[in-house]
């Protein structure tokens, strides 16, 4: 009724919009009992505006694998050696890929990126890498995917990948390491080129093999072979994205990009990532297969399973199981967590080589209830196992409060470890905090701010275990909920 009462003109000024919701901004121009309410007031203070332009990256240059096209999921990985008298006093810089990377410094993680954005104006992540790096021999490994096929945070792009870190060393000379035609390339086949999507708003259906894995190769001992070959680093601006490249991409026929676009830097905080266990194992059980497993996650085959709900593990210890496979069956451990969460799913495994492993997620489920959590959107990833112990850690990142493996292919003793998620989260500059004396709303309202914290990463999306996608009206209350 206040709104209906009153002016157009009235409304713009006494209202901010955004997406569906709107925030009263003057009480004073509302009538009736909206008047009554009082005005809120932020307590925080204003955050510094984030910087709008890049440095000149160059020499810097977009990087690809030597090719004249790349297919979809295809997964390239670039490193750099780097040698140091001592440590150095700073090393900060910007990164950028397209579609993602996986930042490594001397065989451990760094981050993760970049965020979802325009592509025409596309981010770069600022990194500090002052602690990361040591005297002597290091090495810079950047593992990076091309989508290549739209996703729910990428509509369009070309494949590239962008360094530029400048090093002040301890007697205050200042050394610049940008991507170039010094770096060497692998064209990663533990994840196999051109592999379908998942679905029409997820890219990537992940397959990973490690038997073909380069292992180690972001530590100094690792020694390149032929399979390495030097960056081809591509025609274009490295202050612009990579869609602007001259690299043509097939299928889209597309070549220079648009002239208008621009690299700029990551507008939102880098994300906390924290290691969170699943909470118990809630079932498991037996599948006989009528058809191959491949099959049937290639096309979801009809009939092509039925369920022994027998225990297929056994606990050998704390946190740790084991299963006796006969090569026919296939071994289901379903996980839960205390809660939705965002983040990568992992696991350690130690079983034969060629031991084949699709980990599935879901945000519901009943135990007792379908055998595999298949049941939507073809949330699964495969991993398959070389001999011995597999740490496996899915490349994107996932939402889920259920886990589950469905263990198959090899033949004896299989153990599984380690088993959780690396959750992923915006670093709030005021924790969102909620308190009540009724035990109902309180669960409630602890609900409501996990949901914000899985919906509201980089950007407030609806849908995070299916889309991904921010849509104007569908995440206008989540926008007014953050802004109070």
């Amino acid at each position: 009724g206040t709104l209906q009462r009153m002016k157009r003109r009235e409304f713009l000024a006494a209202t901010a919009v955004s997406g569906g919701g709107w925030l009263l901004l003057n009480p004073s121009a509302a009538t009736g009992a909206e008047a009554e309410k009082p005005a809120i007031t932020p307590t925080a203070p204003k955050p510094a505006p984030p910087q709008t332009r890049l440095p000149d990256l160059s020499p810097a240059r977009w990087l690809w694998y030597p090719s004249e096209r790349c297919l979809q999921n295809t997964f390239v990985l670039f490193r750099r050696e780097l040698e140091l008298n001592a440590r150095p006093r700073r090393a900060t810089g910007w990164i950028s890929a397209d579609s993602r990377y996986l930042l490594e410094i001397n065989g451990r993680r760094q981050q993760w990126g970049p965020a979802p954005c325009d592509p025409r104006w596309a981010e770069a992540d600022p990194m500090d890498l002052t602690e990361a790096l040591q005297p002597g021999r290091n090495v810079i490994g950047a593992t990076v995917l091309f989508y290549g096929q739209g996703d729910g945070t990428w509509p369009v792009g070309k494949p590239g990948f962008l360094f530029w870190l400048e090093i002040e060393h301890a007697d205050g000379r200042k050394e610049k390491i940008v991507s170039d035609a010094a770096w060497q390339t692998h064209l990663a086949r533990a994840w196999p080129p051109g592999h379908y999507k998942r679905w029409y708003l997820r890219a990537l259906q992940e397959e990973f093999d490690a038997r073909l894995y380069p292992y180690g190769w972001t530590t100094p001992a690792f020694k390149t072979n032929q399979d390495w070959l030097p960056a081809m680093p591509l025609d274009g601006s490295p202050n612009r994205p990579a869609l602007s490249a001259q690299y043509y991409e097939y299928m889209l026929d597309v070549g220079g990009g648009p002239p208008d676009a621009e690299l700029r830097p990551r507008s939102v905080p880098l994300l906390r990532e924290s290691l969170v266990p699943v909470q118990r194992l809630s079932e498991t059980f037996w599948l006989d297969w009528r058809r191959s497993p491949r099959e049937y996650f290639e096309c979801r085959a009809p009939n092509a399973f039925t369920a022994d709900r027998t225990a297929a593990a056994r606990a050998a210890g704390s946190g740790e199981w084991q299963v006796e496979l006969d090569g026919k069956r296939g071994a289901i451990l379903t996980f839960e967590f205390a809660e939705q969460i965002v983040g990568w799913p992992y696991f350690t495994i130690e079983a034969p080589a060629g031991t084949t492993i699709e980990l599935l997620v879901q945000e519901a489920h009943v135990v007792g209830g379908p055998a595999l959590l298949n049941t939507h959107f073809d949330s699964w990833t495969r991993f398959i196992c070389r001999e011995g112990v597999n740490r496996f850690e899915t490349f994107d990142f996932e939402s889920l409060r259920w886990l589950q493996l469905h263990i198959h292919g090899g033949v004896g003793p299989v153990k599984i470890r380690e088993i959780g998620v690396r959750r992923r989260m915006f670093p709030w500059p005021n924790p969102p905090q909620v308190r009540c004396a009724e035990p109902a709303l309180q669960r409630l309202f602890d609900a409501s701010i996990n949901t914000l914290h899985n919906c509201a990463q980089e950007t407030c999306v609806d849908g995070m275990a299916r889309e991904r996608q921010q849509y104007s009206g569908d995440c206008g209350p989540q926008l007014l909920a953050i802004r109070y």
